[in-house]
């Protein structure tokens, strides 16, 4: 037993061992950072009735959904697709967007092409909550690039 921990402690024993593993570490949390930081959520909680943003006409373009409670009038997502499911209904699609250091859960318009992994997202329609209770922005205006 004593020597295993002699060996053990040798092992750990590396000054360089524990630089580079920092260096990586710092490395890896930056990566992160910046792609969790990447894009925006702009949100609309009323309707306006003065200046509104470009995207804003979207707002309206398609029926809202009325089984789920409505979180703001309108939002706009912009960032990177982590991952894509469909169901749980017909035809239906969802893709989880990190966008400005927030998750957000964007249900795509029917027939829209499913975003692949690391896809930039842009969505516009009414923020609603989920039945997980997470934020799902409902998409009347789906982009991606």
């Amino acid at each position: 037993m004593r020597h295993r921990l002699a060996a053990l402690h040798a092992f750990l024993n590396r000054p360089r061992l524990w630089r580079v593993t920092a260096v990586m570490a710092a490395l890896l949390l930056a990566g992160v950072v910046v792609g969790a930081g990447q894009g925006s959520v702009q949100v609309l909680p009323r309707r306006p009735h003065a200046a509104t943003p470009p995207w804003e006409r979207w707002c309206t373009a398609g029926q809202v959904r009325d089984d789920r409670k409505r979180l703001a009038f309108c939002a706009r997502v912009d960032g990177l697709a982590l991952a894509s499911t469909t169901g749980p209904g017909f035809g239906e699609a969802h893709v989880a967007v990190i966008a400005g250091f927030h998750l957000t859960i964007v249900r795509l318009p029917y027939g829209a092409p499913v975003p692949s992994r690391g896809t930039r997202v842009i969505a516009v329609g009414p923020m609603v909550r989920a039945r997980d209770g997470q934020r799902e922005v409902q998409a009347f205006r789906l982009v991606r690039g």
